[in-house]
């Protein structure tokens, strides 16, 4: 989840064929690509709790050569779809490996032959959005999120977002707290 934003939006239409068109061009290459992915593309895709995202958050192969071919892929399917690319700014990219996403999970958000999306561990997609909390849509999705997390137990699950929670950028423990008590309210009453 880049903290950041370029402005753009992809809709939900438009990114079901750029990613299958990413996934086309993969199958070209003779390469499959399995990924984990955060953020606003499990919402739209995952949830359906929105229509638009700023871009898709994934984290790109530990493999450079696999990884420039990816790139050089995005690049040409951004070209034909009207999305951002280039040197900096991606529609698919990988920002957020300098959060270090940690989990993995089982949940496919998307699946095209050559190209799976999982997503990251709920209690970690709470972490980040809870850290970023830059407003009505990351408050949605950390709500969307904590739904999915099983038991609702407050303390536990509290204490397991902790532990995922991003140092950068730094949120004090008081408030980083408060933020979730204030999606657990929305969520499920009060704690």
């Amino acid at each position: 989840m880049y903290y950041g934003s370029s402005g753009s939006q992809i809709t939900k239409d438009k990114m079901l064929k750029a990613l299958n068109k990413l996934g086309d061009l993969l199958r070209q290459n003779n390469q499959k690509l399995d990924l984990v992915c955060c953020g606003g593309i499990v919402s739209v895709l995952y949830h359906g709790s929105r229509h638009v995202t700023h871009d898709v958050d994934v984290l790109f192969p530990n493999n450079p050569r696999i990884t420039e071919l990816l790139k050089t892929l995005v690049d040409q399917v951004g070209a034909e779809f009207g999305l951002e690319h280039g040197p900096r700014d991606k529609w698919f990219n990988d920002s957020v490996s300098f959060i270090g996403l940690q989990s993995r999970s089982n949940t496919v958000v998307f699946r095209h032959s050559h190209l799976v999306l999982k997503a990251a561990d709920w209690h970690e997609m709470l972490a980040h959005k809870l850290t970023a909390f830059r407003g009505d849509r990351d408050i949605n999705d950390a709500v969307h999120f904590l739904k999915e997390i099983t038991p609702n137990d407050h303390s536990a699950i509290l204490k397991k977002v902790t532990e995922y929670r991003p140092f950068v950028p730094h949120v004090a423990d008081e408030l980083f707290e408060k933020r979730f008590n204030q999606v657990w309210e929305k969520t499920h009453g009060k704690p």
